[in-house]
């Protein structure tokens, strides 16, 4: 079975996440069989099999904290092994602070996969102010590995 992938990112501009919210995804790029809408958080997994899924996420620290915590939701779960954080006080707001997970669960056919905020504060995810360049302030990827 030859591995397949999605890739999907947020560039430049921001976007606010509150608590228990979802983070959207713009551009998509797969080889495999996912649906994907642009510009919403939802993703379905099509092809059955064992996922390694990464994140990463730009934030801009507000009132000089950053109180972070992500996790992916599957099919409405939250996976145990998904959830990364961060905490940081007295951050100036030009600041940006890189969050990144990555695990390895099953994902059955037609599931779905979001990003969720598990922190108890709103988060602003920012790709503008870095250098004059927009980058991407969220990004997933989907692997199947077995």
């Amino acid at each position: 079975m030859p591995p397949v992938y999605f890739n999907a990112v947020m560039q430049g501009g921001f976007q606010s996440v509150d608590p228990e919210g979802t983070v959207r995804f713009l551009l998509a790029f797969q080889s495999g069989d996912f649906s994907f809408t642009p510009n919403t958080a939802e993703i379905t997994v099509n092809t059955e099999g064992v996922y390694r899924i990464d994140y990463s996420l730009l934030i801009r620290p507000a009132a000089g904290l950053l109180n972070l915590a992500y996790a992916v939701a599957i099919n409405g779960l939250e996976n145990p092994l998904s959830f990364f954080g961060s905490y940081s006080r007295e951050l100036a707001d030009t600041e940006r602070i890189e969050l990144t997970g990555m695990f390895i669960a099953p994902i059955a056919a037609g599931s779905t996969v979001v990003l969720r905020n598990k922190s108890s504060s709103a988060d602003y995810l920012a790709g503008t102010g870095i250098d004059n360049q927009a980058v991407n302030h969220a990004s997933i990827l989907l692997q199947r590995i077995a």
